[in-house]
């Protein structure tokens, strides 16, 4: 099954997806799919924590051209966490 937290609970409610899911042996899969760089970031992290090595649907939220900057690239077709980019997220975009 292909799941966005956002759509269905938070991770919460996206825990239950999973554990039924795994209950009944059906694969799943975590989708990104128009989320901001913020919400990007907080689903990339929480899904590597789920441990699922299937590939995933986390994108980089380039449809967005006032997107906030981000320490998360894609090279090769996989999601990168760039440690030497400033951790904190530019809000001036809110301003």
């Amino acid at each position: 099954i292909i799941l966005k937290p956002s759509f269905v609970g938070g991770f919460r409610g996206t825990q239950e997806w999973i554990s039924l899911a795994e209950k009944h042996k059906i694969g799943w899969w975590i989708t990104s799919a128009l989320e901001s760089n913020i919400g990007l970031n907080a689903i990339a992290q929480w899904t590597y924590l789920q441990g699922n090595l299937m590939p995933q649907g986390l994108g980089t939220g380039g449809l967005y051209t006032n997107n906030f900057d981000c320490p998360l690239s894609v090279s090769e077709g996989q999601l990168w966490y760039k440690k030497e980019v400033e951790r904190v997220f530019d809000f001036n975009l809110l301003k």
